[in-house]
């Protein structure tokens, strides 16, 4: 008999608990939602980017923990020039369009 797990047991029952890297058993999942297009705004006082989208702008907070690459590097809020294409993963779950990473596409 095969047996296979996926994730930390419940004690005291047969049922598995998804475990994700980077949270915590019984965490609610994160439901990430990417998007790409050109940047047609920045605000560096504010912390955010308006992205040019198929359905119109919008716009994606940025904080200390987004993370930016730009190609194959890392990079820096900076990096995100006006016209640069880029693609924004976010949280779906949260309350605001929070940039969880920010990948400026290099041609």
């Amino acid at each position: 008999m095969l047996s296979v797990s996926c994730g930390a047991q419940d004690v005291g029952s047969n049922r598995f608990q998804p475990h994700f890297s980077g949270q915590a058993p019984g965490e609610a999942q994160a439901i990430l939602h990417q998007f790409k297009g050109s940047v047609s705004a920045v605000d560096s006082r504010a912390k955010t980017l308006t992205i040019k989208l198929g359905e119109g702008d919008r716009v994606f907070k940025v904080t200390a923990k987004t993370k930016f690459r730009c190609g194959n590097k890392p990079g820096v809020f900076k990096d995100a020039g006006v016209g640069k294409t880029v693609e924004i993963v976010v949280n779906v779950r949260a309350q605001s369009d929070e940039a969880i990473t920010v990948n400026i596409i290099t041609k």
